[in-house]
């Protein structure tokens, strides 16, 4: 026969933050108790999961945090356990077994926007600019023109400069939005997939990043020198480079975490901050193999309608092409929505937690932007 009441609270609390894994169905235990306050069941769930991840015990300290994390966002309150003390007013209790991602993940996120901000962005270091070479603008699919920018400023070719030369990086139109969501997520943050897919659809308007024609259009008055790229194979030479860096694009699972972590980190820092943190978090969450999101089959149509009319407009201006901007035709539908899985992103969530790697500290190695080393 079980235990009942508060001993058995406090003695699986204390289990939890002595590593222990047993669920809260299964304890028998009793403790007195040490504090006034009880865990929510989110928290102690998460921590028992993070018991189980963990291949060396859990540090005490950082089961405490755990425990007293607050949940981010929308969503319920900290949840009594059933079987527990009874009370009369507030949330229903839960089995913690029965808390889904969605509310574990409240919490997890917490905590790895804390590590963050803690850890503050990757350092730079000192270098010097190249003037002679081509200056460059990079506008169109954010995956590829962040990564494509980063490596270009690390071999002292930084963006901008008098009369750039404009070149407008596109892709299959589900591409470029799955893409431009991705990056936002990994510098302020955003709405879910599949709202933000629904919110530009309503408006049959594309995102800023994803609209070839007004991206251009924002730089072709300061410079007559333009591209739009369709054959990534080509892009180098079009910025003065033989070669470029494979794009790692984000799965799923990485960007919907990032998009959740930005959240809270937006609490923590002044808005100028969050990107370049965002970006620290970007080049080191670990990778799962999950695919990157796609458009599911509801937003197709709107996405092929788009796309037509982009290449209508794109041919109409007359820039000049590299490659073929039939290629901005969506690619088909899938059979199913791939989006991001709560699960998913919780193991990913949790895998962080666990390793403090991800924020362990790295000596300079990154470049200040408009410098190269000498």
């Amino acid at each position: 026969m079980t235990t009942s009441g508060a001993g058995r609270v406090h003695g699986w609390v204390a289990h939890l933050r002595a590593g222990g894994t047993t669920p809260w169905r299964a304890w028998t235990g009793d403790a007195e108790p040490v504090t006034r306050t009880v865990p929510g069941a989110q928290q102690l769930e998460l921590l028992r999961r993070i018991n189980s991840a963990a291949d060396i015990p859990v540090p005490t300290a950082l089961a405490d945090r755990v425990l007293a994390a607050p949940a981010a966002g929308r969503g319920k309150a900290d949840l009594p356990l059933v079987g527990g003390p009874a009370s009369s007013f507030g949330p229903r209790p839960v089995d913690p077994s029965l808390v889904g991602p969605h509310e574990l993940l409240r919490v997890a996120s917490v905590l790895l926007a804390d590590d963050l901000v803690e850890l503050g962005p990757d350092p730079v270091r000192a270098t010097w600019a190249r003037p002679w070479r081509r200056r460059y603008r990079l506008v169109g699919d954010p995956v590829v023109t962040v990564a494509a920018r980063e490596h270009l400023r690390g071999r002292g070719r930084p963006e901008g400069g008098p009369r750039p030369f404009v070149v407008a990086v596109g892709a299959p139109l589900d591409v470029l939005l799955a893409h431009t969501w991705t990056q936002r997520c990994f510098e302020n943050g955003s709405k879910p997939w599949g709202d933000w897919l629904r919110y530009w659809r309503e408006r049959d308007q594309l995102p800023a990043r994803v609209d070839l024609l007004d991206s251009v259009r924002r730089w072709d008055a300061r410079s007559p020198l333009v591209r739009v790229v369709t054959d990534l194979d080509r892009l180098p030479r079009q910025v003065g480079v033989r070669h470029l860096p494979e794009v790692r694009v984000p799965g799923a699972d990485q960007a919907e975490l990032a998009r959740r972590v930005a959240a809270v980190v937006g609490l923590r820092v002044p808005a100028a901050e969050r990107p370049a943190l965002m970006r620290t978090l970007q080049r080191r969450i670990p990778d799962t193999g999950v695919a990157p999101v796609a458009v599911p089959p509801a937003e197709h149509a709107w996405v092929a309608a788009s796309a037509a009319r982009l290449t209508r407009h794109l041919s109409r201006a007359g820039y000049p092409v590299v490659g073929d901007l039939a290629d901005l035709a969506p690619h088909a539908a899938p059979a199913a929505a791939t989006g991001p899985d709560d699960q998913q992103v919780l193991d990913l969530a949790i895998a962080m937690v666990v390793d403090p790697a991800w924020r362990t500290r790295r000596t300079a190695g990154h470049t200040t932007e408009g410098q190269v080393e000498r």
